[in-house]
């Protein structure tokens, strides 16, 4: 079968277009087709099929934040797509954005204003009724975009979580990214005492995310505003900054996802004082894992390891719902952790899906 994709005329001179589709068409990745570029403006596909065959599609420009739209601009449903000769596509526009911003985003309990970025799962637009779980995320700055990441290499948390979404392999999770500052270990490393406690912005921090990000997030997005329904996340200290969170706030967070976590932080605080709290551990999924090579030496890559493990006996131990991974090859970088969110998130949210 022959299928002919005809653009809008503010499509990027030179830009390579994609089908992206279930199954035989990649399994939703953004770049699964490549279309060739035809001298009559057109872009084509040439698929050997079998007759009875049958698959939904969208044409992307190689990401999903450059994927297909409706003339309006709004998200577009996936194509049908059935045996056939000749299919014809015309697109209607391109650029859907499914992160928002939100600078400047102000706190009375923290000194400083930061970003919150939002990103929305495919069918949100789509099917304005239904409200979805959702995972709050340190380090925002670092999960979608690379004009703002570390290095300038994101998670890509976007770019996953949608292929995961529409293949089928992670429910539908509204992902919520809450920029760091310069006060980034200050805010996400709790101190047991001493003078180095005076600086401990960790308390207040909690209650920014807990009584300003979420009633806001809760208002403006149709959100699962309950417990069960509500996760918090983060990698390295913003892992660890998540298992604080949801021991402080058991009744705001169900879900907790702790990649990579700084467990070593001050001498091991948060794993030495693991009892002083236990009720949070009998009702908090918790996902908990580290690549085998985050470490400047093979001793440190066995600590780390070592200490994500001792996490998950301890909170097993104490009733909790633990998902353990240690990764063969993984690294401290945002590219590990972007790649393994998607597991992550059907572990987490395997039981959570949208309702009307």
């Amino acid at each position: 079968m022959e299928i002919v994709v005809r653009v809008p005329s503010d499509t990027p001179y030179g830009a390579r277009l994609f089908l992206a589709g279930s199954g035989p068409l990649g399994d939703w990745h953004p770049a699964a087709v490549p279309l060739t570029a035809c001298d009559d403006g057109s872009h084509r596909a040439w698929l050997d099929v079998p007759s009875h065959f049958r698959a939904h599609f969208l044409v992307t420009q190689g990401r999903w934040r450059a994927a297909e739209t409706d003339p309006r601009g709004h998200e577009h449903p996936p194509r049908e797509l059935h045996a056939a000769p000749h299919v014809e596509v015309h697109v209607g526009g391109w650029g859907r954005t499914s992160v928002r911003y939100h600078p400047d985003f102000h706190s009375r309990f923290v000194p400083r204003s930061r970003t919150v970025c939002v990103w929305l799962p495919p069918g949100y637009d789509a099917h304005p009724h239904r409200r979805y779980p959702v995972l709050y995320m340190h380090d925002g700055q670092n999960l979608f975009d690379p004009h703002t990441a570390f290095a300038g290499n994101p998670w890509w948390a976007d770019e996953h979580t949608e292929c995961a979404v529409r293949a089928g392999r992670t429910p539908p999770v509204i992902l919520v990214g809450i920029a760091n500052t310069e006060d980034r270990l200050h805010e996400y490393g709790p101190r047991r005492c001493g003078p180095a406690q005076t600086h401990d912005l960790s308390r207040a921090y909690g209650r920014f995310v807990v009584e300003e990000v979420k009633p806001f997030i809760d208002t403006e997005y149709r959100t699962r505003p309950e417990r069960v329904h509500t996760g918090v996340g983060g990698s390295s200290m913003g892992g660890l900054i998540s298992l604080h969170l949801a021991k402080w706030y058991p009744g705001v967070f169900g879900k907790c996802m702790a990649m990579s976590a700084s467990l070593w932080w001050d001498r091991e605080f948060f794993l030495r004082t693991l009892d002083t709290s236990t009720l949070w551990q009998k009702s908090c999924a918790v996902w908990a894992d580290a690549g085998d090579r985050e470490g400047r030496t093979p001793a440190g890559c066995a600590a780390t390891a070592r200490r994500v493990r001792w996490l998950a006996q301890l909170l097993r131990k104490r009733g909790a719902r633990v998902g353990h991974l240690e990764v063969p090859g993984g690294t401290h970088s945002e590219g590990a952790w972007g790649e393994r969110l998607p597991r992550a998130l059907a572990w987490l949210y395997e039981r959570d899906v949208p309702v009307w």
